[in-house]
């Protein structure tokens, strides 16, 4: 079917039974077969794909949902356009009496700004802790080849009698299986790591990614996108608490700061100059005798000291603690900076976030 011509029509034009307002969404019972039949229709819905199948269509041109940057998989050639892109079309139509359209083979196109965060994805801050990042971590949720029940529709459309073992699927069910085996992964590694360990190694070896591509900056995307390779050589590690659990009396002698977190986030007043600590303990699984120098990646208008600025490890598994303060008076929306442990060749990063 690659490049072959069909007539083009809007679904106001191809029914015999709704009002204008119905047909241009190829509602249910609006698109007349005898004028559908062989062509390619345009909806203003993307509801119109099924419908359009259902007609007879060739193929359909509709508009494109809330989830403006996913595909599906669809039962017949289809296109899902931007309201502005759709009105070209609709104007082309409207234009020229005998309108067409061609039906050719998909193309991939790369994306030279991936890894990006989809639209649908769940975003920060965190509306439970709000001095905990969320989310954590990004992992490959767009577009993913994974398993699937035969017994199940591919389409999600009642008539469709076909089965696979495997589809095209997009969401956070997809990331969540990539992060869940990127901690096996590690398990497997490093077989005595507790959990809150992993999760620590998963989070401070991710590979960076930067607000100038997502307005929502860690909201979007945590502490960055998976690597599960980095993740089982993070050179260090941190439990979440120094005994990796806390007791819950009725009152407790710890607030937030003192969460052993691979990350710091922290709510403060917009206007209002402010001052915070956050202690942190390490665990050295790198290498014996090794040296850490600390390095933070900040605003101009921020001061962030980390003290002691050197950690140096005589054996594996000792602990060392150090105090990063974080001083300044936020003026926008949100901040973006960063704290970095490398002794040169090796290095493990925490996202910080003031908001």
């Amino acid at each position: 079917m690659n490049g072959t011509e069909f007539p083009l029509v809007y679904g106001k034009d191809v029914t015999s039974e709704c009002d204008e307002t119905q047909a241009r969404s190829c509602s249910p019972g609006c698109l007349d077969r005898k004028l559908v039949s062989g062509k390619i229709v345009l909806c203003d819905s993307n509801k119109g794909i099924k419908l359009a199948l259902v007609a007879g269509a060739a193929g359909t041109i509709v508009r494109s949902g809330d989830i403006y940057d996913v595909s599906f998989v669809v039962p017949l050639p289809a296109s899902a356009l931007l309201i502005g892109d759709l009105k070209l079309v609709k104007d082309y139509i409207n234009i020229t009496n005998a309108a067409k359209a061609f039906i050719s083979t998909s193309e991939s196109i790369k994306n030279t700004h991936a890894p990006l965060v989809a639209s649908f994805s769940s975003k920060g801050p965190n509306p439970i802790i709000p001095d905990i990042l969320k989310p954590d971590i990004t992992a490959p949720g767009v577009e993913i080849l994974a398993a699937y029940s035969p017994v199940g529709s591919v389409l999600s459309f009642s008539s469709d009698k076909g089965s696979a073992n495997y589809s095209i699927l997009s969401g956070t069910s997809m990331s969540c299986p990539h992060a869940a085996g990127a901690a096996a992964y590690v398990k497997s590694v490093h077989p005595d790591w507790s959990p809150s360990a992993i999760k620590s190694a998963i989070m401070t070896t991710a590979w960076p990614m930067y607000p100038t591509k997502h307005k929502d900056a860690e909201f979007s995307y945590g502490a960055g996108h998976l690597n599960p390779i980095n993740a089982t050589n993070p050179v260090s590690i941190r439990k979440l608490f120094n005994n990796n659990s806390i007791n819950c009396p009725r009152q407790v002698d710890a607030t937030i700061n003192d969460f052993n977190y691979p990350s710091i986030t922290l709510q403060v007043k917009k206007g209002v100059p402010f001052s915070a600590s956050f202690t942190r303990t390490v665990t050295n699984v790198g290498a014996a005798n090794s040296t850490y120098t600390a390095r933070t990646n900040k605003p101009t208008n921020f001061n962030i000291m980390v003290e002691p600025g050197t950690l140096s490890f005589k054996q594996l598994n000792e602990k060392k603690s150090f105090v990063v303060t974080v001083k300044g008076d936020r003026q926008t929306s949100m901040v973006s900076a960063s704290l970095v442990w490398s002794d040169g060749i090796h290095s493990v990063r925490s996202p910080i976030v003031l908001y």
